[in-house]
Protein backbone atom coordinates (compact mmCIF):
# COMPACT_ATOMS: atom_id res chain seq x y z
CA UNK A 1 0.00 0.00 0.00
CA UNK A 2 2.71 2.47 0.85
CA UNK A 3 4.31 1.99 -2.51
CA UNK A 4 1.52 2.48 -4.47
CA UNK A 5 0.83 5.73 -2.64
CA UNK A 6 4.40 6.81 -3.81
CA UNK A 7 3.97 5.93 -6.87
CA UNK A 8 0.85 7.62 -6.87
CA UNK A 9 2.59 10.99 -5.55
CA UNK A 10 5.43 10.72 -7.75
CA UNK A 11 2.96 10.48 -10.59
CA UNK A 12 1.00 13.64 -9.32
CA UNK A 13 4.05 15.80 -8.98
CA UNK A 14 5.05 14.47 -12.60
CA UNK A 15 1.69 15.55 -13.86
CA UNK A 16 1.82 18.47 -12.43
CA UNK A 17 5.25 19.61 -13.00
CA UNK A 18 4.64 19.33 -17.08
CA UNK A 19 2.04 22.46 -16.41
CA UNK A 20 4.07 24.30 -14.00
CA UNK A 21 4.97 26.37 -16.44
CA UNK A 22 1.76 28.03 -17.09
CA UNK A 23 1.71 32.00 -15.94
CA UNK A 24 6.09 32.05 -16.37
CA UNK A 25 8.46 33.27 -19.41
CA UNK A 26 8.70 30.54 -22.07
CA UNK A 27 12.88 30.23 -21.43
CA UNK A 28 14.99 31.62 -23.76
CA UNK A 29 15.87 28.97 -27.21
CA UNK A 30 18.62 30.00 -30.22
CA UNK A 31 17.20 28.54 -33.30
CA UNK A 32 17.50 28.72 -36.84
CA UNK A 33 14.49 28.06 -38.97
CA UNK A 34 14.61 26.05 -42.25
CA UNK A 35 15.16 29.26 -44.24
CA UNK A 36 18.10 29.70 -42.67
CA UNK A 37 17.20 32.96 -40.60
CA UNK A 38 18.50 33.09 -36.64
CA UNK A 39 15.83 33.94 -34.48
CA UNK A 40 15.56 33.97 -30.53
CA UNK A 41 12.63 32.48 -28.85
CA UNK A 42 10.50 33.53 -27.31
CA UNK A 43 11.41 37.38 -28.61
CA UNK A 44 10.87 36.17 -31.73
CA UNK A 45 7.23 36.45 -31.29
CA UNK A 46 7.25 39.57 -29.35
CA UNK A 47 4.36 41.66 -29.80
CA UNK A 48 1.57 38.74 -30.62
CA UNK A 49 0.12 36.34 -29.22
CA UNK A 50 3.03 32.70 -30.41
CA UNK A 51 2.54 29.33 -30.50
CA UNK A 52 5.27 27.25 -30.09
CA UNK A 53 5.08 23.91 -30.98
CA UNK A 54 8.27 21.75 -29.40
CA UNK A 55 9.87 18.20 -30.37
CA UNK A 56 12.76 16.41 -29.14
CA UNK A 57 12.20 13.09 -30.98
CA UNK A 58 12.12 11.16 -33.84
CA UNK A 59 8.74 9.94 -32.61
CA UNK A 60 7.75 13.38 -31.04
CA UNK A 61 8.43 14.79 -34.58
CA UNK A 62 6.54 12.73 -36.59
CA UNK A 63 3.18 13.72 -34.28
CA UNK A 64 4.27 16.86 -34.34
CA UNK A 65 3.79 16.87 -38.37
CA UNK A 66 0.50 15.90 -37.49
CA UNK A 67 -0.30 19.65 -36.42
CA UNK A 68 1.51 21.41 -39.01
CA UNK A 69 -1.27 21.23 -41.81
CA UNK A 70 -4.48 22.09 -39.47
CA UNK A 71 -2.45 24.77 -37.21
CA UNK A 72 -1.49 26.04 -40.85
CA UNK A 73 -4.86 26.35 -42.13
CA UNK A 74 -6.30 28.14 -39.07
CA UNK A 75 -3.47 30.49 -37.57
CA UNK A 76 -1.01 30.96 -40.84
CA UNK A 77 -3.28 30.92 -43.77
CA UNK A 78 -6.81 30.24 -42.80
CA UNK A 79 -9.51 30.85 -45.42
CA UNK A 80 -10.27 34.34 -47.20
CA UNK A 81 -13.87 33.49 -46.51
CA UNK A 82 -15.76 31.14 -45.59
CA UNK A 83 -19.70 30.14 -44.75
CA UNK A 84 -19.24 30.49 -41.05
CA UNK A 85 -17.52 33.72 -41.38
CA UNK A 86 -14.25 32.18 -39.68
CA UNK A 87 -12.29 34.21 -37.28
CA UNK A 88 -8.65 35.08 -38.97
CA UNK A 89 -5.87 35.50 -36.28
CA UNK A 90 -2.68 37.79 -36.23
CA UNK A 91 -0.48 35.61 -34.21
CA UNK A 92 2.92 33.98 -35.11
CA UNK A 93 3.78 30.20 -35.15
CA UNK A 94 6.85 28.07 -34.66
CA UNK A 95 7.60 24.35 -34.51
CA UNK A 96 10.99 23.64 -33.05
CA UNK A 97 12.95 20.68 -33.07
CA UNK A 98 15.39 20.19 -30.58
CA UNK A 99 18.36 18.35 -31.05
CA UNK A 100 20.63 17.23 -29.03
CA UNK A 101 24.35 18.07 -29.47
CA UNK A 102 25.62 15.06 -31.20
CA UNK A 103 23.71 15.83 -34.34
CA UNK A 104 25.14 19.41 -33.98
CA UNK A 105 27.78 17.73 -36.99
CA UNK A 106 25.22 16.34 -38.76
CA UNK A 107 22.89 19.42 -38.70
CA UNK A 108 23.11 20.62 -42.82
CA UNK A 109 22.25 16.76 -43.53
CA UNK A 110 19.17 17.85 -41.19
CA UNK A 111 17.88 20.41 -41.80
CA UNK A 112 18.37 19.17 -45.45
CA UNK A 113 16.19 16.03 -45.13
CA UNK A 114 13.73 18.51 -42.99
CA UNK A 115 13.34 20.90 -46.22
CA UNK A 116 12.88 17.96 -48.49
CA UNK A 117 9.96 16.42 -46.56
CA UNK A 118 8.28 19.74 -45.18
CA UNK A 119 6.24 22.09 -47.56
CA UNK A 120 7.96 25.29 -48.73
CA UNK A 121 5.33 27.31 -47.15
CA UNK A 122 5.62 26.07 -43.54
CA UNK A 123 9.65 26.38 -43.63
CA UNK A 124 10.14 30.00 -42.12
CA UNK A 125 7.71 28.52 -39.12
CA UNK A 126 10.03 25.62 -38.58
CA UNK A 127 13.34 26.09 -36.52
CA UNK A 128 16.05 23.61 -35.00
CA UNK A 129 17.96 24.26 -31.55
CA UNK A 130 20.88 22.54 -31.43
CA UNK A 131 22.18 21.14 -28.29
CA UNK A 132 21.23 21.72 -24.67
CA UNK A 133 18.18 19.77 -24.81
CA UNK A 134 18.51 18.26 -21.47
CA UNK A 135 18.00 21.58 -20.41
CA UNK A 136 15.40 22.45 -22.57
CA UNK A 137 13.69 19.23 -21.72
CA UNK A 138 13.71 20.16 -18.03
CA UNK A 139 12.59 23.82 -18.66
CA UNK A 140 9.63 23.09 -20.35
CA UNK A 141 8.51 20.49 -18.48
CA UNK A 142 8.31 17.71 -21.63
CA UNK A 143 7.92 14.52 -20.68
CA UNK A 144 7.45 11.29 -22.93
CA UNK A 145 9.58 11.33 -26.14
CA UNK A 146 6.43 10.39 -28.27
CA UNK A 147 4.68 13.80 -27.29
CA UNK A 148 5.32 17.19 -29.21
CA UNK A 149 4.21 20.02 -26.70
CA UNK A 150 2.55 22.85 -27.63
CA UNK A 151 3.20 26.56 -25.62
CA UNK A 152 0.73 29.40 -26.89
CA UNK A 153 2.49 32.61 -25.40
CA UNK A 154 1.40 36.58 -24.59
CA UNK A 155 3.02 38.74 -26.91
CA UNK A 156 5.35 38.99 -23.67
CA UNK A 157 6.49 35.71 -23.81
CA UNK A 158 4.68 34.49 -21.05
CA UNK A 159 3.05 30.61 -20.93
CA UNK A 160 -1.09 31.16 -21.47
CA UNK A 161 -1.59 27.67 -22.36
CA UNK A 162 0.32 24.17 -22.75
CA UNK A 163 -1.20 21.14 -24.52
CA UNK A 164 0.98 17.77 -25.99
CA UNK A 165 0.37 15.17 -28.31
CA UNK A 166 -0.76 14.05 -31.21
CA UNK A 167 -3.56 16.57 -33.25
CA UNK A 168 -6.88 15.71 -31.95
CA UNK A 169 -9.49 18.27 -33.41
CA UNK A 170 -10.32 18.45 -29.30
CA UNK A 171 -6.91 19.51 -28.42
CA UNK A 172 -7.01 22.53 -31.75
CA UNK A 173 -10.30 23.79 -30.21
CA UNK A 174 -8.77 24.11 -26.74
CA UNK A 175 -5.48 25.94 -28.27
CA UNK A 176 -8.13 27.96 -30.19
CA UNK A 177 -10.20 29.20 -27.72
CA UNK A 178 -6.85 30.01 -25.53
CA UNK A 179 -5.96 32.43 -28.45
CA UNK A 180 -9.41 33.68 -28.40
CA UNK A 181 -9.40 34.37 -24.70
CA UNK A 182 -6.71 36.30 -24.77
CA UNK A 183 -7.29 38.21 -27.68
CA UNK A 184 -10.30 39.22 -26.70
Amino acid sequence: MKKVLTLTGVFLLFALSTFAQKGQQFPTMEAETLTDKAITLPSAGKGKVTLIGVSYSKKSQANLETWMQPIYDVFINPPKSDLFGSVSYDVNMYFVALARGIAKTAEKSIKGSMKKKIDKKLQPNIAIVMGEVKQHKKKLGLGDKEDPYFYILSPEGKILHITYGKYSPSKMSAIESAVDEYMD
